[in-house]
Parts: structure tokens; sequence; C-alpha cells
């Protein structure tokens, strides 16, 4: 499953595809809040949890950039 097709399901759908298949690889935590990053295929998904309640509080999706970034000056993920 590629990123387009994963925007195009279902809310309900995606969070089905994200515990079925997702892997997760790693966290990141910030001043206020959390972040659990998975990996579909080849792209990512970012969890934004409240670090108080452990809900999540929003959804991202992604396959490079500035969101990814931080994990790797974080030292938390290598991919190569």
């Amino acid at each position: 499953m590629g990123i387009y097709e994963f925007l195009m399901l279902s809310n309900e759908e995606q969070w089905d595809v994200l515990w079925d298949k997702g892997v997760y690889l790693t966290s990141f935590k910030s001043i206020d809040c959390s972040y659990r990053l998975y990996a579909i295929d080849k792209f990512y998904v970012e969890l934004e949890m409240c670090t108080i309640h452990d809900t999540v509080l929003g959804m991202g999706v992604f396959v490079e950039g500035k969101k990814l970034e931080k994990y790797w000056e974080d030292g938390k993920l290598d991919l190569t």
C-alpha cells in the first residue's frame, strides 16, 4: 500500500491499517506531548500523544521531511 492509497481510506480504515500493518519504530518526547513513529510499507505515520492521558491527539502521514528529521537528529532512528 502506498501513501496515496492510505490517505484515500476512511479514518477508521486508516486506523485499522496502522494497527494491522504498522511497524513501531521509535518515539520522541517534547515538552507537552510525545510522538510515536510507525512505518507502513514506504511511508511513515506519526501519532501525537497526550502525555497526561496517553491518548492520541493527531495523526500525521509523510514520506520524508522535517517530521522525520527530528528522529534522526535525536539519534533514535537509523534508516541506513
